[in-house]
């Protein structure tokens, strides 16, 4: 089991906030030569080729060769490229793996890995050497981003703006439908920022990459501004010729964020009298909520008949699985369990790493050669095939056998993924709202590389989950049993609200998901 359970919280959204200060001076950058540059960026390469399977995947179903664009990114390392620079370099070759688990590490990450990761010697490398790092991450915070920040979303395979702002002295409704940037389409420009943005989401209906916040990168604004044109419900065009330095006034105050980890409590939970509904809202998957959840659920089913249950994920970028089991555990009828298929790279590295080579897979009863299932035409990859209880009922559970719904919307990954996953396979479990569009199943802790000379660290999702699939696409993984799409009003409504988005009145009152979960009560 210990292959498969990811034991840290995937902080998915990278340090991508817009720079408040002026870009560091590049002069207190550590320095390396021509060659080494050119040395190390062959390393990353085949650090990433040897390690993600993901970038495979994209090549094979999503036509994104990561080979294409690491030569060509190559190609810009010259003897006059300065150290900023090469580090730009670098963060798009990242980019290009085109994964959420495939990524330089932020500040965050590097304290976690400062704390534990190697106290506990899951890394090759030592406290000191990380150094250099936290000097990069501040760099690339403040010269690869842009400061404008314009609260887009895409919903129904568009993009709008959510807040009425003014700029310049001219004022912007909301709701305006974004149509071009800089002279092109808005979904054919985003389709061409695969080493500026990572990961661009797949929007599987309409077979296109979009993101939300595209106009992050600085290098596209041309010559210092961005050039956007939306249209308002009246088919009325707004220009806005934005400077990368600039930001807007907005005209109506932003209340919630709605994103990844945009729930500022722990955990919130409330009892229904009239539907008998116990709802928790979990915004990350750490244990400890888990254990609060479970309290809070155990005093409730004292005291009063609880008919259905509510886990609201939303905004949930995962974590440990462990956590969801802590409560699950105590109302499941059945052990939820999925018959897992994961493919690994059959690489010098990867063969290294997990201490494995041709003989001992073809001896473990776990590891084969031959999973199948489809499977990707290159590379050659080891498969990891097991029977994987994520959740055992207690021996002593609690008095309840409704359905439990699980809330989700597309800002949902790893561990928190992995729940929706299991809700699609299990009779007890059900799940409602957006699939996340990016790429999903069981994932393993990440690999975190350091490069030689730079001492730059990344860390690469080392696995790719083929559980169930019927052809290669099914590995996208995420679905979801009953859609329910966010209308631009809803969503306008959830961010100028001054209600409190999950408490009790606002769920009965305005949120469609949980409107789902009472008119399914209703039918049952």
């Amino acid at each position: 089991m210990k292959y498969l359970v990811l034991i840290m919280i995937s902080f998915l959204v990278a340090e991508c906030t817009n720079a408040q200060a002026q870009v560091t001076n590049t002069e207190d950058l550590p320095k390396i030569t021509y060659a080494q540059m050119l040395s190390e960026h062959d390393s990353l390469v085949s650090y990433i080729k040897q390690t993600s399977p993901v970038i495979y995947y994209n090549k094979e179903v999503r036509g994104i060769d990561f080979n294409r664009y690491a030569r060509q990114l190559k190609k810009k390392i010259t003897p006059k490229t300065s150290m900023g620079e090469y580090l730009q370099i670098i963060k798009k070759t990242l980019n290009v793996s085109q994964d959420g688990h495939t990524s330089q590490l932020n500040a965050t990450l590097l304290d976690i890995v400062n704390k534990y990761w190697v106290p506990a010697k899951l890394v090759s490398f030592d406290s000191a050497s990380t150094v250099n790092m936290y000097k990069y991450v501040k760099y690339l915070k403040e010269a690869y981003y842009a400061k404008p920040e314009l609260n887009l979303i895409y919903t129904s395979g568009e993009y709008y703006n959510l807040l009425a702002f003014n700029y310049k002295g001219k004022s912007y409704p909301s709701g305006m439908k974004l149509l071009s940037c800089n002279g092109k389409s808005i979904h054919d420009f985003v389709k061409t920022l695969t080493t500026l943005v990572s990961p661009l989401r797949w929007d599987r209906m309409r077979n296109r990459v979009y993101d939300e916040n595209f106009y992050w990168p600085a290098e596209i604004y041309k010559n210092g501004t961005l050039k956007l044109v939306f249209a308002d419900k009246n088919k009325n065009r707004y220009n806005l010729h934005i400077a990368k330095q600039d930001t807007v006034t907005y005209l109506t105050k932003k209340s919630n964020d709605y994103g990844y980890f945009s729930q500022t409590d722990t955990v919130v939970t409330h009892y229904f009298e009239k539907s008998g509904i116990f709802y928790a809202k979990i915004p990350a998957m750490r244990e400890e909520l888990g254990d609060t959840i479970k309290r809070r659920m155990a005093l409730v089913f004292d005291h009063h008949k609880v008919k259905s249950i509510v886990i609201d994920i939303r905004g949930n970028g995962g974590g440990s699985d462990n956590t969801y089991s802590k409560f699950l555990r105590k109302i499941v009828r059945d052990t939820l369990k999925k018959k897992v298929v994961v493919a690994r790279n059959f690489s010098p590295y990867i063969q290294a790493h997990y201490h494995i080579n041709r003989d001992s897979v073809l001896k473990n009863k776990t590891f084969t050669f031959d999973p199948g299932v489809p499977t990707l035409k290159s590379p050659e990859m080891y498969y990891i095939k097991q029977n994987f209880n994520f959740v055992v009922p207690d021996t002593l559970t609690l008095p309840f056998d409704g359905k439990i719904y699980v809330l989700q919307d597309k800002f949902i990954y790893s561990s928190a993924s992995n729940l929706s996953s299991l809700a699609k396979n299990s009779e007890q479990l059900v799940s409602i709202g957006e699939t996340p569009d990016l790429l999903g199943g069981l994932q393993a802790s990440t690999l975190m590389i350091m490069l030689p000379y730079s001492k730059f660290i990344f860390r690469v999702e080392p696995q790719i989950d083929l559980t169930d699939i019927k052809r290669v696409g099914d590995i996208f993984q995420n679905h979801v049993e009953y859609p329910v799409q966010y209308t631009i009003e809803h969503l306008q409504l959830r961010t100028t609200t001054k209600e409190h988005i999950y408490g009790k009145d606002f769920l009965e009152k305005h949120d469609p998901m949980f409107e789902k979960v009472l008119e399914l009560e209703h039918k049952k």
